[in-house]
């Protein structure tokens, strides 16, 4: 009862992530700063949320010795990503950043022996599918929109490199000792290429200090660190092929609150493939005695 509730928990906690990280392309496209400072404030401010709690939870000491590749990689993630918002629409920058499935089912199954059930590859394919009719049919819209598309594919594969050794990395160490240091260096790496690219580093408006906090607590805090705390329950190809739902969330937000952001109807087409093969996944696809990974408690 004690391991169903557990994986419950893990469970909640990617659709909460997957809810919550559609609302970053929003707030990004409403911020006016560059995008290193966009992505280096948004994870400054995660660390300062955070801290008070991982100071309470005595998570310190495990800080200290953690060192891991995924520093590298959240920070390219999200540079990159960011980057492509200012070349090409919401929908088209989101459906690249997160087309990284494939792969990271194909790395869970060979190399971190997660067996990828035939039933959720079929889901992931689906849901891949749609992500792929959503991309063709924005491809091509706005000046610069190829390089951009470029950026978001390259952050996406970013992404995948993230949850694959966060998975890893969960074995041994904390949610929240794991997401500070990840999200802490990142920041650092971030404000370095802020000011190797000659981008202002203080922001003192309040509007985009607002925004810079938004993104930390809603897509940051309850998206990414949420999905961080999956991983030690769940597959890294179930939190990566969760987070094709971002595309439908963020293309439907980006409708209501962005001018000129109007998402057509093969978009609708693929978000409904994009939701049938996430459910496929998620539903019919995992058991827990689907990990080989041993994780401690």
């Amino acid at each position: 009862m004690a391991q169903m509730s557990e994986n419950s928990k893990a469970y909640l906690a990617v659709a909460t992530a997957m809810v919550s990280i559609s609302f970053a392309s929003i707030f990004i496209k409403w911020s006016e700063s560059t995008p290193f400072v966009i992505a280096a404030y948004r994870l400054s401010l995660t660390c300062l949320v955070l801290l008070p709690v991982l100071v309470w939870t005595g998570g310190l000491r495990e800080i200290r010795s953690f060192t891991r590749k995924e520093l590298i990689v959240l920070a390219f993630h999200f540079g990159l990503w960011i980057v492509s918002l200012t070349l090409t629409l919401v929908s088209t920058s989101v459906i690249l950043v997160t087309s990284h499935p494939i792969f990271v089912a194909a790395v869970s199954h060979f190399i971190l022996k997660e067996e990828v059930k035939k039933i959720a590859a079929v889901g992931i394919v689906i849901a891949f599918s749609g992500v792929a009719i959503i991309a063709v049919s924005d491809y091509g819209v706005g000046e610069g929109a190829l390089l951009g598309d470029a950026f978001a594919f390259l952050g996406g594969i970013c992404a995948g490199i993230y949850f694959l050794s966060g998975r890893v990395a969960r074995r041994t160490v904390g949610v929240l000792p794991y997401s500070v240091s990840v999200y802490g260096l990142s920041a650092l790496i971030l404000f370095l290429s802020a000011a190797f690219a000659g981008d202002r580093l203080v922001v003192t408006d309040g509007r985009e200090i607002t925004l810079f906090l938004l993104m930390a607590l809603i897509p940051t805090v309850l998206g990414h660190t949420m999905f961080n705390y999956a991983l030690r329950k769940v597959p890294a190809y179930i939190v990566s092929t969760s987070v094709l739902g971002e595309p439908v969330g963020a293309s439907l937000l980006a409708y209501l609150l962005i001018p000129g952001e109007v998402p057509g109807a093969w978009i609708v087409v693929g978000g409904a493939l994009v939701v049938g093969g996430l459910y496929i996944v998620l539903a019919m696809g995992y058991r827990p005695s689907d990990s080989k990974i041993v994780l401690p408690e």
